[in-house]
């Protein structure tokens, strides 16, 4: 593998070779889009040029025969669409230029962080940009006949074979490429289901119905690659066997010795080891060559994964290893360049017998010189998915490559170092690259990480932190995932320790700018941390001030990393309703973040409003900011006395209303009698209706009798003359 000059690929500055126009580059799309097209029109002419004439004549001579044969699908197939077709789903011919528009007004809209009125800007270096243009040269590879592609996809899987088991110190492996992560392992599993059991092609899941085959895997792994690949091939969960793990939480390798020759008495088949090298979350390894040692004597395949086999590249040349019978390796996320598939290294198996799985010698043309083409390991459309991994290499060099990887590797020891002066709890092994000259590389990767994992904890704590730390721990990965142009870190869960940060280079978290990014992301960790430690402090005294104060009462707010949540409860308010104490702990907040934004309001765990307290400082005085949750209690609660009043007032005025009007209703009945009304109606007339006020200063109801007067008096005073001042002026 070819490098480029050490001046060009160090340089800046894009050449014209690299980079179009800066006008083309200002769009997001645009600049693919030229180099796109204008390669898919050099290959297409290339492929093209001998048969586009003969397919041309060929296709006229279809037609002609089909509208010949088939006149009446013809005749149906020019007629009008139906009407009903809603509009949007009518597509007309567009412009590419406008697609890409419409493209970038997507890319805004999916987008919650984008504030700008142009679209966020794509990668542009020369090395992503052979990644991506690959993509469509593949899909055009798609159109040569099946034979042609087939080589064409074996060549670029070969040199690209060689290539990558170069820069990882490989020996004696096949390659497959994939999209998916697990696909390579599911192939590998699929290959070794038809070792251990010859009618497995034949008879499916039923070959295997009396003998299970096991699945070993380390309890302190993740679960759901083993559940992925039991779905994927349809393997029951039982023949997953867990493995315990020893006190630094790998695989306990005599347990799995036991646990092997337990199955086998069982009548079972051991068929695979999942082992890991710096895999997630904690990014801890296994002892290799121990437990490849026992594979080899149990006749067990070791499939190993994880960012630590990725350490090879960064050390010294000169050391080669064949330790495990396949690899999973992503050089995406390692080499930071986006769209380049993953790859599995593997061995095929040797060959036994039917009856004994002793070991004997593997003729050509033997049944498992098959095995990888029966698992689908050798497919041609798998050859060719090489092509974006070899223009990378092709594109980048052996030495910007290894860069890259070195690079991360530097930049995960800084930060771990960071992360122990500020003294916090590593859970992490610490990262490799740094390793001397003769360490052998296989224990190399048995002990290093690719990973930093720390977490804020108390100083007497055991494996697993309190639940109130994980809170915490969840609030300090929010902050720094806020911090724009640092390091990237991410919130796991880990079920032994809790809540716990993980900053990973390896997986696009450690790119170019990474250095000069870590003494910006020491300053803000500092700064976030002594927020962390002063809320702890103060936590205490927040709690044992709450209890004493007479109108305040704690409340517990799940999930909440802050001082802790208030009520404020007035004298006699514990039989109000719900929503009245609801309605008080809003107004109060509300009340609250006029003098401080640090006031929430929140739901406590048995789903009442309460006012919540965020994060502090040391310098922040809790019995303070207590007493203006009083005060603003307080008056808080006299404008709801107050209302309640008024409200009070309402009622009995409206009730007196209604007794009057009823009292008036009595007295009236002889007026309604037939006959005899018309007589007490001519004999005293009754009053015309008169209204009724209610004066809010006394709660007195009174008549309106006298507004009506004085608005009748108003009616009937004469109009008043014009002022001498305000006369119109005469005519002239």
């Amino acid at each position: 593998m070819e490098d480029p000059p050490a001046s060009e690929m160090d340089s800046k500055n894009p050449n014209a070779e690299d980079e179009v126009s800066s006008s083309t580059d200002r769009r997001p799309f645009g600049g693919l889009e030229f180099q796109v097209s204008e390669v898919v029109g050099r290959l297409e002419a290339v492929v093209n040029a001998q048969d586009g004439a003969t397919n041309a004549q060929e296709s006229v001579i279809d037609a002609q025969d089909s509208a010949a044969n088939y006149p009446e699908f013809f005749e149906s197939s020019n007629k009008e669409p139906p009407k009903e077709i809603p509009s949007d789903l009518e597509l007309d011919e567009t412009p590419m230029d406008e697609i890409l528009k419409v493209l970038e007004d997507i890319v805004m809209k999916t987008d919650p962080n984008c504030e700008s009125l142009e679209p966020p800007l794509l990668p542009t270096d020369a090395v992503t940009r052979a990644a991506i243009l690959s993509h469509s040269i593949s899909a055009l590879f798609a159109r040569l006949e099946r034979g042609h592609a087939a080589k064409l996809g074996g060549y670029i899987a070969s040199e690209t074979t060689r290539w990558m088991s170069y820069l990882f110190r490989l020996e004696d492996y096949n390659a497959y490429y994939h999209q998916e992560q697990l696909e390579g392992l599911v192939r590998v599993t699929k290959m070794l289901l038809h070792h251990k059991y010859p009618r497995y092609l034949e008879d499916g899941a039923l070959a295997f119905a009396n003998r299970l085959p096991c699945i070993y895997s380390c309890v302190a792994s993740p679960l759901g690659v083993v559940q992925h690949l039991c779905r994927q091939l349809g393997l029951p969960l039982a023949c997953v066997r867990p493995v315990p793990a020893d006190a630094a939480g790998r695989t306990d390798v005599p347990a799995l010795e036991r646990l092997c020759a337990e199955d086998a008495r069982a009548g079972r088949a051991p068929l695979l080891v999942l082992g890991e090298a710096g895999a997630p979350p904690l990014g801890r390894g296994e002892p290799l060559r121990a437990l490849a040692r026992a594979c080899a004597a149990l006749q067990l395949h070791l499939h190993v994964r994880g960012h630590a086999l990725a350490l090879p590249a960064a050390l010294p040349r000169g050391q080669t290893h064949s330790i495990a019978d396949s690899l999973t390796l992503t050089p995406g996320p390692w080499f930071g360049v986006p769209g380049l598939p993953t790859v599995t290294f593997y061995k095929i198996p040797e060959t036994v017998t039917a009856n004994d799985h002793s070991k004997g010698v593997n003729p050509a043309g033997s049944r498992e010189s098959a095995l990888a083409a029966l698992a689908g390991l050798t497919a041609g459309a798998a050859r060719l998915a090489a092509l974006p991994l070899w223009t990378c290499a092709r594109a980048a060099g052996e030495q910007r490559l290894t860069r890259r990887i070195v690079g991360a590797f530097r930049s995960a020891r800084a930060a771990r170092a960071l992360v122990a002066s500020a003294d916090l709890r590593l859970l992490s092994e610490p990262p490799g690259g740094d390793e001397p000259p003769n360490v052998d590389i296989v224990d190399a990767m048995s002990q290093a990480s690719a990973c930093v994992v720390f977490q804020f904890a108390p100083a007497d704590c055991g494996a697993r932190v309190p639940p109130y730390y994980d809170k915490l721990n969840s609030w300090l990965g929010q902050v720094l995932q806020r911090e724009p142009d640092m390091m990237s870190v991410e919130v796991c869960e880990t079920e032994a320790h809790g809540a716990a940060l993980r900053y990973c280079p390896l997986e696009g978290a450690g790119g170019a700018g990474a250095d000069e990014a870590g003494a910006a992301w020491a300053g803000a960790l500092e700064a976030q941390l002594h927020v962390l430690r002063a809320t702890v402090a103060l936590r205490e005294p927040f709690r044992r001030s709450v209890r004493a104060h007479p109108r305040l009462a704690l409340a517990r707010v799940p999930g909440w990393a802050g001082l802790g949540g208030v009520r404020y409860e007035p004298a006699g308010w514990a039989r109000a309703p719900r929503a009245q104490q609801d309605a008080l702990q809003r107004s109060l907040v509300g009340a609250l973040r006029a003098a401080d934004g640090a006031f929430s309001c929140g739901a406590a765990d048995d789903g009442r409003a309460c006012v919540r307290f965020g994060m502090v400082t040391a310098d922040t005085d809790v019995d303070e900011l207590l007493a203006l949750v009083a005060d603003a209690g307080r008056a808080a609660e006299a404008g709801a006395r107050a209302l309640d009043d008024m409200t009070a007032l309402v009622k009995r005025g409206i009730s007196a209303a209604q007794e009057e009007l009823a009292r008036a209703a009595d007295e009236g009945l002889l007026r309604r009698v037939p006959v005899v009304g018309r007589v007490v109606a001519w004999w005293a007339p009754p009053a015309p209706p008169a209204g009724r006020r209610l004066l809010l200063a006394d709660g007195s109801l009174q008549t309106t009798e006298d507004i009506y007067r004085r608005v009748q008096k108003k009616e009937e005073e004469p109009p008043r003359a014009h002022s001498p001042s305000r006369a119109p002026p005469d005519d002239q």
